[in-house]
């Protein structure tokens, strides 16, 4: 597995929690207002007016062979959701990334607004550790002489929205795709929730990721070495929007610590995503990728 540099120091740091602040303006007695508002800022400063969170599980659901395939094969995913707000998260993976396997992040900047009567409003933005499962040419028969896509580490950035109960997301991610290319990756996300009842929550979200011409040409290019090999059509991927989707996600609490959790969601691939030979004529352009399994909050 490649390690991108600065990832063991910022893992390190992650991990014993040595992350401390340059500088806070967060000061109860000059920002407060009538001791309804509150408005802070700082460098890896936790939001304490937010509770951490904690849950981790195990999910299982159909994912495509490889991005743009039209068969299916049921995937084993953890369930991990560990955060301070303001401060560090831990995620595993999601069906937002096709290729991730988990990502953390540790905060460098964030703004906060809040008031008395329960509104919040927060501007986070750090440092993104994401590891990707890559692509084996044995995944599928179709993949058979493209050559593997190893497993890795990038290190990027994220900038995160919140405001009540809408959620925005925006991230960049570096990775290796073969052949000595670093491939870049931005993805967007943006999420409402709603507490249907007690204990069922629900969400859905809108996505779209736009990739740049390494990134394009390792996942859907073919070259002409490859389309020997295959006996595909040589085909240039070039940089573009990827793909756009939409989710659903779902939490049934079934004890205070317990939840059953499930999440479906559509992409279309687009532009030379959808052109590729593996996708077109071998694939399909319509991407479904679900999951459900059991949490533990703790």
């Amino acid at each position: 597995m490649k390690m991108r540099h600065n990832t063991v120091i910022a893992i390190f740091l992650l991990a014993t929690g040595s992350f401390t602040p340059a500088f806070s303006q967060d000061d109860s007695n000059n920002n407060e207002v009538a001791g309804k508002r509150m408005l802070s800022a700082g460098i890896g400063f936790p939001d304490n007016s937010q509770p951490s969170q904690r849950k981790v599980g195990l999910g299982i659901g159909p994912f495509p062979e490889y991005e743009g395939s039209d068969e299916y094969a049921a995937s084993t995913l953890p369930l991990i959701d560990i955060r301070k707000p303001a401060a560090y998260f831990l995620q595993g993976a999601s069906i937002n990334a096709n290729d991730g396997l988990a990502s953390a992040g540790l905060t460098i900047f964030h703004l906060s607004y809040s008031e008395e009567s329960g509104r919040h409003v927060q501007l986070v933005m750090g440092l993104l550790i994401r590891a990707y499962r890559g692509r084996d040419e044995t995944d599928s028969d179709v993949l058979n002489g493209l050559g593997d896509i190893e497993q890795g580490v990038g290190v990027g950035g994220f900038l995160e929205f919140n405001a009540g109960a809408w959620f925005a997301n925006f991230t960049v991610s570096p990775e290796d795709v073969g052949r000595d290319h670093d491939g870049l990756l931005l993805a967007f996300v943006v999420e409402h929730s709603a507490q249907v009842s007690d204990g069922l929550r629900i969400s859905t979200g809108l996505s779209t990721s736009w990739a740049d011409d390494d990134y394009m040409q390792g996942y859907f290019g073919v070259t002409d070495a490859q389309a020997t090999w295959t006996g595909l059509s040589r085909f240039d991927s070039n940089a573009g929007f990827k793909d756009v989707g939409i989710q659903l996600n779902v939490v049934n609490e079934l004890s205070p610590r317990w939840s059953l959790e499930g999440e479906v969601g559509y992409w279309r691939l687009l532009n030379d995503a959808a052109d590729s030979p593996i996708v077109k004529g071998e694939g399909s352009t319509n991407q479904v990728r679900g999951l459900i399994g059991l949490s533990y909050q703790f």
